[in-house]
């Protein structure tokens, strides 16, 4: 017994008629007839009364349809999973990245992912950007969005979107009365950092500020640029973040642009050279259309600001 027996025979069950169900399968009678002879040889058994005016199963064939139909849909689910899986739609994906960076268009992008492949399980890793590259390199994560392009040969690297390095500071400091700050400016300020050996991102702003001619005066160091707003509202002095760290964040803080050159904090999209799943590949077309739109949408509207 095979599956092509099968479906000739559901189809004469279903049809009752050897001539409708030769009709729907696209083939001659005779040879229809010879493979459901040859079914019934293959189980010693009859599966249909035969009349001139129609057909009619016996037991045995009552019962075979049962478990053809069931066969039938197995297959059919089989198949179904298969091309789910082929094609990315469902899965696993395993994103490691910064509360800073899920403050900015990481947030939207997931939200737009869920939405296109609701059936894959996303799994964000809050982590600092050294344990995103490890976890990469260990494959216990497929994504990562950091803020600095990685040097190990496995990996590949995008820009995701652009972003700048702003300075965060309360509402009533002296410097929040200007529409932007100068890095220098910041000389003789408590600055909370990010710890410089928890990314290359963190030693590149301490460069900036040497760079500007001044080390910055450390009253706090944190891992990540989130935790920043916190302890600026505490008192402990001013901050440089990526601007995203302006979303959500309460009115008793204020941000201004660093005028000229500000520092950047691009993002960048991180994923293993050898990367197969179709589930990742198709985030990153995903991330490449949604994030595309969106830096589109904000280089118009610098433009005509």
């Amino acid at each position: 017994m095979d599956l092509r027996q099968l479906r000739y025979f559901i189809a004469v069950a279903e049809e009752r008629s050897f001539t409708a169900a030769a009709r729907r399968l696209n083939l001659s009678q005779p040879p229809l007839s010879q493979h459901i002879q040859s079914l019934e040889a293959a189980l010693g058994t009859q599966l249909l009364y035969r009349t001139s005016r129609k057909v009619e199963l016996t037991q045995a064939g009552e019962a075979l349809l049962a478990r053809a139909l069931a066969i039938q849909q197995q297959i059919k689910l089989a198949e179904d999973e298969v091309h789910s899986i082929g094609a990315g739609l469902v899965g696993t994906l395993d994103i490691g990245a910064t509360g800073s960076i899920l403050r900015g268009r990481l947030a939207d992008l997931l939200a737009a992912y869920r939405k296109d492949a609701p059936s894959v399980k996303m799994t964000v890793h809050e982590q600092a950007p050294a344990l995103q590259i490890a976890a990469l390199l260990n494959r216990t994560t497929n994504i990562s969005l950091n803020r600095s392009i990685p040097t190990e040969h496995q990996l590949r690297s995008e820009l995701a979107w652009s972003e700048e390095v702003v300075v965060a500071m309360q509402k009533t400091h002296p410097l929040a009365r200007r529409k932007r700050i100068a890095l220098g400016d910041l000389a003789s300020e408590d600055q909370i950092v990010l710890q410089p050996e928890s990314s290359q991102f963190a030693r590149y702003i301490q460069k900036c500020c040497v760079d500007a001619g001044f080390l910055p005066r450390v009253s706090q160091q944190v891992i990540d640029a989130q935790s920043v707003p916190s302890l600026i509202a505490a008192g402990f002095g001013v901050a440089l973040v990526p601007q995203s760290i302006a979303r959500f964040t309460t009115d008793e803080i204020v941000f201004r642009p660093i005028r000229p050159s500000p520092p950047s904090a691009d993002v960048f999209l991180v994923f293993r050279k050898d990367e197969t799943s179709m589930v990742v590949h198709n985030f990153i077309k995903l991330a490449r259309r949604f994030l595309g739109r969106k830096r589109n949408a904000g280089n118009g509207a610098t433009a005509s600001s």
